[in-house]
């Protein structure tokens, strides 16, 4: 069936394929609210905080799925993020968050030359999933223990990724698809 949708769709983008990630995002983003508090509060346990955070990338790595236009999981990200900006804490370094998330996803759909098999979403998962646990080997001082637990981070926010992240992104967006929001979004401009 994917295969299906991405012959259907063209590369350019259409107001409504703008409109249709603007409003997932926004919404999404909304979602993330929540998470961002639950991720804040398990900062004090890193290790725990790793196998969870694939859930962060999820969203991003579906809308991407989802809309299957170049730049759609960055714009996704900087939009999601964006929500975001008021209504937590962090304020507006969330947007580097979105930059932080929403750029390796981008990057694994272009080495899949935005073809949206199943290895190529589990490829966004490794990419964010690497790119969080580099940022955070600073902000959770992780740079200064043993070898072998950062390994093991990097492990855990990988496996994070891949499962949480494109395996669920894959599920989800799948099931997004058979509602009929794809055809159209990609058919009429």
């Amino acid at each position: 069936m994917t295969e299906e949708v991405s012959r259907q769709m063209k590369r350019g983008w259409t107001t409504r394929d703008i409109m249709v990630t603007a409003i997932l995002s926004i919404i999404m983003g909304v979602v993330y609210i929540p998470l961002t508090y639950l991720t804040g509060y398990l900062g004090a346990f890193p290790f725990i905080n790793a196998i969870i955070i694939g859930i962060y990338f999820w969203p991003i790595i579906m809308i991407g799925y989802i809309i299957r236009k170049p730049g759609s999981a960055l714009l996704s990200s900087l939009i999601a993020f964006l929500v975001m900006v008021p209504l937590t804490p962090w304020g507006i370094m969330m947007l580097s968050m979105g930059l932080l998330i929403g750029l390796p996803i981008e990057i694994a759909f272009l080495i899949g030359r935005y073809k949206f098999k199943l290895w190529s979403l589990m490829l966004a998962g490794i990419f964010s999933g690497l790119s969080y646990a580099t940022m955070n080997l600073t902000v959770y001082g992780l740079i200064n223990v043993s070898p072998l637990l950062q390994i093991a981070f990097f492990v855990e926010t990988i496996v994070s990724g891949i499962l949480l992240g494109g395996l669920l992104a894959k599920f989800i967006g799948d099931a997004v698809i058979k509602t009929g929001i794809v055809s159209n979004a990609s058919t009429k401009s």
